[in-house]
């Protein structure tokens, strides 16, 4: 999947990360005007997602690769 750092920003897919239990979190966002989830246990994910936005690493943005990451999980999970 691809992104800006501006659609990350700006939440593009309306990406949304709730706990579900120990090591386990529901990530849900748009795609193409549904909303579809799957359940990750992708916590580096989830943490680079969740950072400041000014935290760099040296492949660029932490939110960038958390957001394309969890966005790549949720629309994989769906077309099987």
């Amino acid at each position: 999947m691809n992104a800006t750092h501006t659609q990350a920003a700006r939440n593009h897919r309306n990406l949304t990360v709730s706990k579900t239990g120990y090591g386990h979190w529901r990530i849900t966002c748009t795609y193409y005007g549904k909303r579809i989830s799957t359940v990750t246990t992708d916590s580096v994910s989830v943490d680079n997602y969740h950072s400041d936005e000014y935290d760099r690493n040296r492949e660029g943005y932490r939110i960038l690769n958390g957001y394309k990451s969890l966005c790549s999980q949720i629309i994989n999970a769906h077309k099987k």
